[in-house]
């Protein structure tokens, strides 16, 4: 199931089978890289714990109510934004020479908050905790983060939500996980990677795929924005990041110089 989804998008029809497409690419992914199925729902159920009470982390803006209401913020933005561009990890700044900052509102993926923060109208950050530093810089402003809880991040997560719980004024936050099961306070909106997943993000809190723009996105190579990881593996799951957006035909906006499928 998913927790929330809409079927209308921005006035277009979105069928329900494209939605429950994007969220079983999660099994296929799961199972192409070997991962446990349990672990990431051990990773969504301890998130969602920790959320239940009206004071998570000791912060009252974390709230369940709260929540809900960011999540109902973020939607209208998005829908009654003329564009919303979503920002990836090879984002540079020769991508913004041209850039109608006054009519977008952007979707940073992860660390790439970084190459974007102070440039324009940053709506939200999409991201599974392993943007920093750019994350903390960004967290100390106010900015909603849509933090993501999977298998093998339970324990950044836990710190990083621990140590923005201590800024003078926190971030805010919805909250999101991968798997069928239905947890408070949380939601699965499909994707895989934090690029392919504010794409479905934004489709499923009623934005027309015509008005989504992708920039810094790349199946070649690994932006500077990325997070530190295994750079062969990185590069598999950008080719699963394509097959998701593939599904909702925003593939053509992806740098790339072979259309694989794992």
């Amino acid at each position: 199931m998913i927790l929330f989804h809409l079927a209308d998008c921005g006035g277009r029809a979105v069928a329900d089978d494209l939605l429950v497409e994007l969220v079983n690419i999660q099994t296929e992914v799961r199972e192409y890289f070997g991962w446990e199925y349990q672990d990431d729902v051990n990773s969504a159920a301890a998130m969602s714990k920790f959320f239940t009470s009206e004071n998570p982390f000791g912060v009252g803006n974390w709230s369940p109510k709260n929540r809900d209401l960011q999540l109902e913020t973020l939607t209208v933005k998005l829908r009654d934004a003329q564009r919303v561009v979503i920002v990836g990890a090879s984002v540079s700044d020769d991508d913004f020479l041209d850039f109608d900052f006054e009519n977008s509102v952007i979707i940073a993926a992860d660390g790439s908050v970084g190459g974007v923060v102070g440039m324009g109208n940053v709506a939200c950050v999409v991201t599974d905790f392993d943007g920093n530093p750019h994350l903390d810089n960004v967290a100390q402003n106010n900015m909603l983060f849509v933090a993501h809880a999977h298998g093998d991040n339970q324990k950044r997560w836990k710190s990083s939500l621990q140590e923005w719980s201590n800024y003078p004024l926190p971030p805010r936050l919805i909250l999101t996980h991968q798997v069928t099961e239905l947890f408070p306070g949380m939601h699965n909106f499909g994707g895989f990677t934090d690029g392919d997943r504010a794409v479905c993000l934004a489709i499923a809190l009623g934005v027309d795929i015509d008005k989504i723009t992708l920039i810094g996105f790349s199946t070649i190579k690994i932006g500077k924005w990325s997070g530190q990881t295994d750079p062969v593996k990185k590069l598999e799951k950008l080719d699963w990041m394509l097959n998701v957006l593939r599904l909702v035909g925003l593939d053509n906006q992806v740098a790339t110089n072979v259309s694989s499928k794992p």
